[in-house]
C-alpha cells in the first residue's frame, strides 16, 4: 500500500506533467502526418472462365499465372506496362474463387483509377480470350465440314456419324470467358495507414505509458537499493 500512496503522491505533485505529457503527444500526432500515411483503394472485377479446350486459359492456375506476369501486359496493354511496369504487378492480387471463377483486384490511388486498371485487364484478358475461343471454334466448324464432304461407305458411315455428333456435342459445349461483375469506382475501399485522429489517439496513450513509467520507476529503483 505504501507503494501505491507514493506513487499518488508523486503523481498529484505533478499533476501538469501528467496532463500535459498526453496532451502534447496526442496534439503532436493530430497536427503532424505520418511520413507514410497514404491511402490506397481497391477494386474488383470477376470473371468466369471460358471452355474450349484451352488449358492455358480455361483452368485458373495458369490464367493466375499469365495475369500476374509481365509478358501479357507487354503483349496486350503495352501502354499501362510501359506507365507502370513492375508497380502494375505489385498492386494486382488474382485470386481463384469457386469453380472456374478468378477475381481480379487492383491497388490504386483513387477508386477511379483502382477501378478503371482492373477493368483494362480484365477486357484485355477477354479479348484475347475471344480470339482463341473463335480459332478454336472455326477449327471445330471446318472439321465438321471436312467429315461431311468426305466418301465413306458401310461401317465407316457409322463411324463418320459418331465423329460428327461428338464435334456437335463439343461446340455446342463450348463458350468464352465471360465478365460476371465490373469493377466500378463506387464499390472501391480507402484504407488509410494513420489518420489524425489516429494519430491523435495514439499520442495520448503514448504519453500516458510514460507518465506510469515515470511515476513507477523510483519504486523499483527504490526495491533495489533496500535490497543491497
Amino acid at each position: 500500500m505504501n507503494v501505491i500512496r507514493r506513487i499518488w503522491a508523486r503523481l498529484k505533485k505533478y499533476i501538469w506533467i501528467v496532463l500535459a505529457v498526453p496532451v502534447i503527444l496526442g496534439g503532436i500526432g493530430w497536427f503532424i502526418p505520418a511520413a507514410h500515411d497514404s491511402s490506397s483503394y481497391q477494386a474488383s472485377a470477376t470473371l468466369s472462365l471460358g471452355m474450349y479446350w484451352n488449358n492455358d486459359y480455361n483452368t485458373p492456375e495458369p490464367v493466375i499465372q499469365l495475369l500476374t506476369n509481365g509478358p501479357f501486359y507487354q503483349n496486350n496493354l503495352p501502354e499501362l506496362w510501359n506507365n507502370q511496369k513492375q508497380s502494375l504487378l505489385s498492386h494486382l492480387n488474382v485470386t481463384s474463387l469457386k469453380g472456374n471463377l478468378i477475381q481480379l483486384t487492383y491497388s490504386g490511388a483513387s477508386k477511379v483509377n483502382a477501378a478503371a486498371t482492373v477493368n483494362r485487364i480484365a477486357q484485355a484478358f477477354l479479348k484475347s480470350d475471344q480470339e482463341r475461343y473463335q480459332t478454336r471454334r472455326a477449327l471445330t466448324d471446318q472439321t465438321i465440314q471436312a467429315v461431311n464432304q468426305s466418301k465413306t461407305n458401310g461401317n465407316t458411315d457409322i463411324d463418320r456419324e459418331r465423329f460428327l455428333y461428338q464435334l456437335g456435342s463439343d461446340k455446342l459445349k463450348m463458350k468464352p470467358a465471360t465478365l460476371l461483375e465490373q469493377a466500378t469506382a463506387g464499390t472501391g475501399q480507402g484504407s488509410n495507414t494513420f489518420s489524425p485522429k489516429k494519430r491523435a489517439v495514439l499520442g495520448i496513450m503514448l504519453g500516458l505509458t510514460l507518465v506510469f513509467l515515470w511515476a513507477v520507476f523510483p519504486e523499483f529503483v527504490r526495491e533495489k537499493e533496500e535490497g543491497m
